[in-house]
């Protein structure tokens, strides 16, 4: 039986300068504050917020429309999760969130540039893309590696802030064949 799985790789931006994450986090405050415009319309139909907000979101922020769509996905994925967890007279309260790069909008490439090998080029916006060095750990790098070799396929990218640092967090994907055992 054949079964898709994925894995996640996290790796570190390694020293961006000033400009670098002033975009991100730029990029970062806009996409936190579209996923809470559509939170508030309290729905879990990606379909639905499509067709009542994509197009005022369009005009409202500026962001790239690849990443419109992935903070409806986040929105109805947060609501949908909020509504399985949730206690009686809980009230949704989004503190912080990761920007979901998926194929349109990032480039990831090895190069022979000695800083490091690995560069993450994102479209933030309908004008500004960026660059990054990408540093790994060891076992990470080894998957990264398997997927440039064709082992795993680059499905999308996270970019999470933590303590100030930015990482940003690759989803792998494979079919992997299992025994019905």
């Amino acid at each position: 039986m054949l079964k898709d799985v994925q894995i996640t790789v996290i790796g570190k931006v390694f020293k961006p300068n000033r400009l670098k994450v002033l975009a991100l986090n730029k990029t970062l405050n806009e996409y936190f504050r579209l996923v809470k415009w559509y939170i508030s319309f309290n729905s879990k139909s990606k379909s639905f917020l499509h067709e009542n907000g994509y197009g005022r979101a369009k005009e409202y922020f500026n962001l790239n429309t690849a990443l419109i769509q992935t903070a409806r996905d986040k929105a109805v994925e947060i609501l949908k999760s909020f509504e399985e967890t949730k206690k009686e007279d809980s009230i949704l309260t989004l503190k912080k969130v990761s920007i979901r790069f998926d194929k349109r909008c990032y480039r990831f490439s090895k190069t022979t540039n000695v800083l490091t090998p690995y560069w993450l080029t994102l479209s933030l916006n309908r004008r500004e893309r960026i660059s990054l060095p990408i540093v790994f750990g060891e076992r990470q790098r080894e998957r990264i590696e398997e997927a440039f070799r064709g082992e795993w396929q680059f499905a999308t990218v996270e970019m999470a802030k933590r303590c100030g640092e930015w990482y940003a967090h690759f989803v792998l994907k494979k079919t992997v064949e299992i025994a019905y055992e």
